[in-house]
């Protein structure tokens, strides 16, 4: 039961959980101005803690995807530095 309606709650959709669907998170009254981005950061964290697998999947996911940007700009900046040379030396 929730007492009182000035409550904020952090909700956490976890689909892919065999018996739950989400979690609530209840935020603490003396927490409740704590900047949303940083109370979404700590109520992942704390949910990471005790669902490891569904955070370390997204998180293993971002950094593939950080990654393969690092990569992709890595060989742009080569091939303009080839391209470059290229022009230079047949020039």
């Amino acid at each position: 039961m929730i007492k009182g309606i000035n409550k904020q709650i952090i909700e956490i959709k976890c689909t892919n959980d065999e018996y739950f669907d989400k979690v609530l998170l209840f935020v603490r009254a003396d927490k409740a101005d704590t900047p949303q981005g940083l109370l979404k950061k700590n109520a992942e964290n704390f949910c990471g803690r005790i669902m490891p697998s569904y955070f370390s999947r997204a998180l293993s996911r971002r950094r593939t995807a950080i990654k393969l940007a690092l990569l992709s700009i890595t060989l742009a900046g080569s091939m303009a530095a080839l391209i470059w040379l290229a022009g230079r030396v047949f020039m």
